[in-house]
């Protein structure tokens, strides 16, 4: 599935290409009457679409139509042609629903602070306001679960995100995350020291009660692996015996300064997916 969808986005970005050199053709006859023909083209797909929806919906098969609609690849031409069965507050509360448990593991939430002419405004609250790490990803774990249920949406803004202090780096991806499966939810053991590579990249994975993390495989202080330690109820040691919090976007519990490195994560329809910077 998520081949088809970076195929769908390969075809639609040639399409918004070769549009581009429609609109600089220099016959503006010719050009009307291509535009013409695509818009006309376009309306014969959504009136198919739109019946498509109809007889669904009219024969009680609800749940079928839903999952139509939460498809990645048939949300958006739903949502093109106006026929998507759910407005944009009801899809951008559900995308809030999906990663509040992972908000809730970093001691933190997130609440829909306004809505107003396709542009939304959420609040993080909680503990995590107060860890530039936390705040980071998890603002990344949430641009991403709304991009994938609310492309319609124009602009988002997200109050209570503490900028990184001088000198302190945090290895995230920088704008739009890409996601990576790493397992499935339920393969990942309770407080098991995980390591999985991504990409070149060691991740632990970590999973205390129902909450999932996922960090940088090193220690701070040590360069040590973090895999070779021990966890203790939400304590992380290394081999060297530094100590972090987990369940506090791993706050270095012995020296303030040093802090592990949180990668944005998120478990959905039984799988567990990471995100880490190139």
């Amino acid at each position: 599935m998520e081949k088809a969808t970076a195929s769908a986005k390969e075809r639609t970005a040639r399409v918004q290409e070769l549009l581009a050199q429609i609109d600089a053709h220099g016959d503006a006859k010719a050009r009307g009457m291509m535009q013409e023909c695509l818009q006309s083209v376009v309306e014969i797909y959504g009136e198919g679409l739109g019946r498509i929806m109809e007889i669904v919906g009219s024969n009680g098969h609800v749940p079928l139509r839903d999952e139509l609609a939460n498809d990645p690849m048939v949300r958006g031409l739903l949502l093109i042609h106006d026929l998507h069965p759910q407005d944009l507050e009801t899809r951008l509360r559900g995308a809030l629903e999906k990663v509040r448990p992972y908000m809730e593991s970093h001691g933190g939430n997130v609440e829909l602070a306004g809505l107003k002419n396709h542009v939304a405004t959420l609040r993080l609250e909680g503990h995590c306001k107060s860890c530039p790490s936390s705040t980071v990803t998890l603002d990344l774990a949430i641009r991403q679960a709304i991009d994938e249920a609310c492309p319609d949406l124009e602009k988002l803004e997200v109050e209570g995100v503490v900028p990184a202090a001088p000198g302190q780096h945090f290895h995230l991806p920088k704008g739009a995350p890409s996601w990576t499966i790493v397992g499935k939810t339920d393969e990942v053991a309770s407080h098991d020291l995980n390591a999985v590579d991504v990409n070149g990249t060691r991740v632990l994975l970590l999973k205390l009660g129902e909450n999932l993390y996922a960090y940088r495989d090193v220690c701070p202080e040590c360069q040590s692996a973090l895999d070779t330690g021990a966890l203790d109820h939400d304590t992380l040691s290394c081999p060297g015996g530094h100590r972090f919090d987990v369940r506090h976007a791993g706050a270095g519990l012995d020296h303030q300064e040093y802090h592990l490195d949180p990668f944005p994560l998120i478990a959905a329809n039984g799988f567990v997916k990471v995100s880490v910077a190139a």
